[in-house]
């Protein structure tokens, strides 16, 4: 009960959150921080009540997929305090940036149990593939606006065949993002 309440109260709070900063500026919600704190939100909101009605809980593959995606958005909002690039963090996108991926990461840490779970397995090549379609949907979109979601490539420089060699970068490195977050949760689930 108590573990579906969190998942609840979280779920809730990055809902709200994501709707007081993206509601004033709809031409924003194509983001990933908006992504994945949706994809977040709504998880935890559904785990949770599943939780407190003693159903069984959503899969942890879930989780680690938009933990990946949700990890990018802190990561890349980390670099951002180098002051190479800037990142929103007034108001409710201190939260989507900061809070949100903490506690969402929190929830599977510590609710989703993959002790038994093999650091070998199919779920592993699945679960970045969440964060590859956010990028094939941006590159995509680029094609028909003449700009990426967050400006970090010129259009014209980034070809085909060096989004397909980013694409493979990006599917290995969220790859590692995943297995190091199963690592993790077995080593606090033993």
């Amino acid at each position: 009960m108590y573990k579906g309440i969190v998942q609840l109260v979280i779920g809730l709070m990055m809902l709200v959150t994501l709707l007081v900063g993206y509601l004033p500026i709809p031409e924003y919600l194509v983001e990933l921080t908006c992504i994945s704190n949706m994809l977040g939100g709504v998880l935890l909101t559904i785990d949770g009540i599943l939780s407190i009605c003693g159903k069984k809980n959503l899969s942890s593959n879930l989780y680690r997929a938009v933990c990946v995606c949700i990890l990018t958005v802190f990561f890349i909002c980390l670099g951002s305090l180098t002051g190479f690039y800037h990142f929103n963090f007034k108001g409710a996108f201190f939260f989507l940036h900061v809070i949100n991926p903490i506690a969402f990461v929190g929830c599977y840490l510590l609710f989703c149990n993959d002790a038994e779970r093999r650091i070998v397995s199919v779920a592993n090549f699945i679960t970045p593939v969440l964060m590859l379609v956010y990028l094939l949907f941006d590159y995509i979109r680029c094609q028909f606006t003449g700009k990426f979601v967050y400006g970090f490539a010129e259009p014209d420089v980034l070809t085909f065949p060096y989004a397909v060699l980013i694409g493979i970068a990006v599917y290995i490195i969220m790859m590692l993002f995943s297995v190091c977050l199963l690592k993790v949760n077995k080593v606090l689930h033993r």
